[in-house]
């Protein structure tokens, strides 16, 4: 099987404040994924990207049996994307960006995310 990938942006405005707490749901975007390394699907990488100023999403992963909590990113306006394996049995991934402390008022940087799978 072939290598294959999905795009996209994460949508404006902040999702969580600077510890995790929810803010809003409708600034969120929730990937629904095939499980890493089940079936035909090898391991799965997600990826982040930004311009203009340092970014700090919030990433929450459901496994089939409960979520993960909101871990944040540190992803770099001046740096390589940041890219990470995601753990087996994901079946759902949610993004938003989080506030990097209280008075952090940049809520509209973009902010790219990117779902590679590998073919087994």
């Amino acid at each position: 099987m072939a290598n294959s990938f999905q795009l996209g942006e994460i949508p404006h405005d902040f999702a969580f404040t600077e510890t995790g707490g929810l803010i809003h749901y409708k600034h969120t975007v929730i990937l629904t994924v095939p499980p890493p390394n089940a079936g035909p699907w090898g391991d799965s990488w997600l990826s982040f990207g930004c311009a203009w100023v340092d970014t700090k999403p919030g990433v929450s992963i459901y496994t089939g049996s409960s979520w993960g909590g909101v871990t944040p990113r540190t992803v770099p306006d001046n740096g390589n994307r940041l890219g990470e394996r995601l753990p087996a049995g994901t079946q759902k991934v949610v993004i938003g960006c989080m506030k990097k402390d209280g008075g952090d008022s940049a809520d509209d940087v973009p902010v790219s995310w990117l779902l590679e799978y590998l073919g087994t």
